[in-house]
């Protein structure tokens, strides 16, 4: 990459203007209960070769919901007074011990974080609104980081942190070569019907290009009552009647194997938490290498293809891509006319879909909501 870095592409996300429901001025993240407000960091800074690396985390697999997946800090809104940057500052500062003030970071780490920007609303698998706020490390002092520990890990919330080249998340809209990613898959899925990508990006745990503040951390998984051999593929999640395009690359073939020394200790047997209702584990093995990989997938893995649609490809406010980027769309229609996400508790309805796949009886999206904006929905999110 030589002197050029891609700190220039920062300029295309901080003109990024966000689309919210039907052009609204606010998203309809306002407009939801507190219960289902929530919100993500997206943390970039500048690797070692120029390239931009965003932080994620891995969560613990204690937690009740998405235990064990790869992750960005964040969390839920506490009071109606927060902020999507309040939020997401404070679940970042709770998760992995990064400040929320910005003078205490500069005068002790020699670095503070630009707010860039702030995503439309995407919603999860549990029925919440998650906006992705947007923050870029800018660094007064680029030693003092390597000198103290910045990251803190919360036991109950995070077990690892890490990063990776954002530009690797273009795939499948662009398949140059990775710079870091082992293997990149893009799957044309439903949920209730209505077109869903479901995206999986996998990396070694061992990265000779990890930035040194980031490789001293010590992993807590081993801490954790989840065993990290033959954790569960589920690839039977990512096929079947629904799927309508697959596309994948891998380049496992130039891994470099290791040799791994016999020792004749006695392997300890854990208890092994099941956590496959959840889908795929955020840590496992390789299975061609046995190295281990941390697997970035679902909303995650979405909100990173977005973010690097937006800086690498879009000019100016970003009207040139096409496509819809997150589902504040489909939020307002389920609040809307579907008269869902409305309080605290999940309804029947949410919870039927969020085991849509499971029921004997099918039930989607058309059930809650009128045939023409159903029909309006699945064209808008096709693409």
């Amino acid at each position: 990459m030589g002197q050029e870095t891609e700190e220039k592409y920062l300029k295309n996300i901080r003109s990024y203007a966000s689309k919210h429901y039907q052009n609204q001025p606010l998203s309809i993240w306002h407009r939801l209960p507190i219960s289902r407000r929530s919100s993500v960091f997206i943390l970039l800074f500048m690797g070692q070769l120029g390239e931009l690396r965003v932080l994620l985390t891995k969560r613990s697999s204690k937690l009740r919901n998405f235990p064990g997946h790869i992750s960005l800090p964040g969390g839920k809104a506490d009071t109606g007074l927060e902020s999507e940057w309040q939020v997401a500052r404070r679940e970042m500062e709770e998760e992995i011990g990064i400040s929320i003030n910005n003078e205490f970071l500069l005068k002790n780490y020699g670095f503070e974080i630009e707010h860039l920007n702030i995503l439309p609303s995407y919603l999860s698998r549990t029925f919440s609104s998650v906006r992705p706020c947007i923050g870029f490390m800018k660094f007064t002092d680029a030693d003092a980081i390597n000198k103290q520990n910045i990251i803190n890990l919360n036991p109950g919330e995070s077990s690892s942190v890490f990063s990776c080249p954002l530009r690797d998340f273009l795939y499948p809209l662009i398949k140059d070569e990775p710079l870091e990613s082992l293997e990149r898959n893009s799957y044309k899925v439903k949920w209730g019907g209505i077109p869903w990508d479901l995206r999986t990006y996998t990396f070694l745990q061992s990265n000779d290009r990890e930035v040194p503040w980031l490789k001293k951390i010590v992993d807590l998984s081993a801490s954790e009552i989840e065993s990290d051999e033959d954790q569960l593929e589920l690839e039977e999640q990512l096929s079947g009647d629904d799927v309508k395009e697959v596309t994948s690359e891998s380049i496992g073939s130039n891994i470099k194997t290791r040799q791994r020394k016999s020792t004749s200790k006695p392997k300890t047997k854990r208890v092994k938490k099941d956590l496959s209702s959840w889908g795929r584990l955020g840590s496992r093995r390789h299975e061609v290498t046995n190295e281990k990989i941390y697997d970035v997938w679902g909303l995650t893995a979405n909100i990173l293809h977005d973010l690097a649609t937006i800086a690498y490809i879009s000019e100016g406010d970003g009207s040139s891509i096409k496509r819809e980027i997150g589902e504040e769309e489909l939020i307002y229609s389920i609040f809307e006319h579907g008269k869902q996400m409305r309080v605290k508790q999940r309804s029947e309805e949410e919870t039927k879909l969020i085991q849509a796949e499971s029921l004997q009886e099918p039930f989607g999206f058309n059930d809650i909501l009128p045939r023409t904006e159903f029909n309006r929905l699945k064209n808008l999110y096709k693409l």
